[in-house]
């Protein structure tokens, strides 16, 4: 289906960071510590859903930065 998401929050913050995106830009960007998304990445703690949230919109947001540079 067109507009289907098939990685989830986790997934989606992985592929940044192994796209030159560090993990302490992406927490700036997103107001949270980077060793919460370090731990939570690496399983060593949970993340709130007020948290997974600030992710999914701050991915979103320099996703949608990174293709309007390319138009």
């Amino acid at each position: 289906m067109r507009g289907e998401n098939k990685m989830n929050v986790k997934e989606k913050l992985i592929f940044f960071s192994e796209h030159g995106f560090s993990m302490s830009y992406l927490a700036r960007r997103m107001g949270i510590d980077p060793s919460t998304l370090t731990k939570w990445i690496k399983e060593q703690k949970g993340i709130t859903h007020k948290n997974e949230n600030k992710i999914e919109e701050t991915l979103r947001q320099l996703a949608e930065e990174l293709y309007n540079i390319s138009r």
